[in-house]
């Protein structure tokens, strides 16, 4: 499960969608914008987009240089309505807590010693109207100062669409109501200078026996001074080798993570011993080419009690 809040209540991802704007009509209208996370990006972790956004943003990571300090994002309407635009700046990444629940806080200033662009962070327009079919190319821009240090600097473009949806009508009683959608998607943008790498350590990794399957709990920590975009790929074995079972997931390490897996089989599993075997690399088709520092992939296995 992923938490995802802001403290302008915006939400992020790859990809995501709020519900805004709830407007009240009885003898007098009232306005109340209502804000829940539905889905990203990227970013850094992918989260499924909501079935009315009808504006894409590609790519969904941006990566920029010291020798090259700037990049283009393209909006698409893919929708049959209007869409209003306004871009902003951000900064973010996922953290988890104990049980491995996911946040992705979004703030307008980062806190102090933290990697953040959104000083040197521009995109241009800020501002626009999409028409159905139209696309529209975003410049994102870095001007970072000389006296900077080496390494990965973080920070968030965010993709703010309304209006090319119809509301949606509730009643409740004599009240009448208007839900508006209203979607953001967050751009990951990742400033690279000088000497950037990254790696990966697993400090602690357990399996929990299921009924179908087994869950996998895993800590994650990154090397180097870059944020470490892969994967986490795990099979179910039996005693025999047979692999029983296995699930992927995409995993964003800006600095520790733990992340937990359930490793479902589509009917219960019989008595006996099972070990999950894992592995952790930097393999992420989602993403540009170009862009993502590479690791060596971590591979273990752990005991399945």
């Amino acid at each position: 499960m992923i938490r995802i809040s802001t403290s302008s209540q915006f939400t992020m991802g790859q990809r995501l969608t709020a519900l805004s704007r709830r407007y009240a009509r009885d003898t007098r209208t009232m306005m109340h914008r209502l804000m829940s996370a539905c889905a990203l990006a990227a970013t850094l972790v992918a989260l499924p987009a909501a079935s009315a956004r009808a504006v894409t943003v590609s790519p969904t990571a941006v990566y920029i240089s010291a020798k090259s300090p700037s990049a283009l994002l393209t909006l698409i309407n893919t929708g049959s309505r209007a869409e209003e635009i306004e871009l902003s700046i951000g900064f973010g990444y996922p953290v988890s807590d104990s049980l491995g629940v996911l946040r992705v806080d979004i703030v307008d200033t980062a806190a102090s010693g933290e990697p953040s662009l959104t000083s040197y962070l521009r995109v241009f327009p800020r501002r626009l109207v999409l028409q159905p079919g139209q696309r529209q190319v975003v410049r994102v821009m870095v001007t970072m100062p000389p006296s900077a240090g080496d390494g990965e600097y973080w920070g968030r473009v965010l993709v703010k669409s309304r209006g090319g949806e119809p509301p949606i009508e509730q009643a409740q009683g004599n009240v009448k109501m208007q839900l508006s959608l209203e979607t953001t998607f967050a751009t990951a943008v990742f400033y690279h200078k000088g000497d950037v790498k990254t790696g990966i350590t697993v400090p602690a990794v357990s399996a929990k026996r299921l009924s179908d399957g087994a869950e996998l709990t895993i800590d994650l920590k990154r090397d180097g001074n870059s944020a470490f975009l892969g994967r986490v790929r795990a099979e179910l074995v039996d005693a025999s080798g047979k692999t029983v079972a296995e699930v992927e997931d995409v995993v964003a390490v800006y600095r520790s993570l733990r992340r937990r897996f359930e490793i479902r089989s589509s009917s219960p599993i019989p008595a006996g011993a099972y070990t999950v075997r894992y592995l952790v690399d930097t393999e992420r088709p989602d993403l540009p080419p170009q862009g993502p520092i590479k690791a060596v992939a971590v591979r273990g296995t752990v005991e399945v009690r």
